[in-house]
């Protein structure tokens, strides 16, 4: 539109030039006494819609650029981490998330100064075999859970993501998009660090399981070698 009336007004001025240029001595000299003046006007006239115009583009690129997303993908990242630790935590088994199982453990003394007759020991195996199964199951459970949360939402989130960042408009939307980026990056972290803690968990009580198992053996064949009778040699029937 801005140009459309800049090119009206040069073709005015252009067709009063040349009317003034057609015109009798006599009339030239009446009608052009203000001319310059005119002409002038004109010249500003021209300049003011250029700067109108060009105030214009500044204001519309201003909007552009303040310009947020209607809704931002966040993602879930917390919630995942939690679910999986409450999953651990409610397994029952030894893990991070649930350290009070390792106090089912005990160590060479207390199996020395507490011999553990035949009822205690294969309530010791029971034991050792049930925290081995729910350590692997629980680990397992968590794998799977987090493989659903992936495919999931997390997919749906980074797939929103690529779609705001191909259609961001202006510097903010653009800042935006970056910072969603970087949130569901720290979020994935934090799975990769609980994906860790879990394996860690199940291979320390794996360890465990079998250091408590040979302690307790080993106490309990000192006691056995402790407290025997010992055989008298001498004093018996001669044959």
């Amino acid at each position: 539109m801005m140009k459309q009336l800049k090119i009206a007004i040069l073709g005015a001025f252009a067709v009063t030039l040349a009317g003034i240029g057609s015109l009798p001595a006599s009339a030239q000299t009446v009608y052009c006494t203000n001319c310059s003046s005119e002409t002038t006007q004109l010249l500003n006239l021209i300049r003011l819609i250029e700067q109108l115009t060009t105030q214009n583009n500044h204001y519309q690129l201003a909007v552009t650029n303040t310009q947020p997303f209607n809704t931002l993908q966040w993602g879930s990242g917390s919630n995942n981490v939690i679910s999986v630790n409450a999953l651990l935590a409610g397994s029952g088994a030894p893990s991070f998330a649930n350290p009070g199982g390792a106090g089912q453990y005990n160590n060479y003394n207390g199996y020395l100064s507490t011999p553990a007759n035949s009822t205690q020991a294969a309530a010791n195996y029971q034991r050792w075999s049930t925290n081995t199964n729910t350590s692997v199951s629980a680990a397992l459970q968590a794998g799977n859970l987090q493989s659903s949360q992936m495919t999931g939402n997390e997919t749906t989130t980074i797939n929103n993501l690529k779609s705001q960042a191909q259609s961001a408009q202006g510097n903010l939307q653009a800042l935006q998009a970056i910072a969603q980026i970087g949130i569901l990056n720290a979020q994935m972290l934090q799975s990769l660090r609980q994906s860790v803690l879990t394996g860690t968990s199940v291979n320390a009580n794996g360890i465990q399981t079998q250091s408590d198992k040979t302690t307790a053996q080993q106490a309990a064949w000192r006691n056995f070698l402790t407290t025997q009778n010992t055989v008298p040699t001498s004093g018996g029937q001669r044959f």
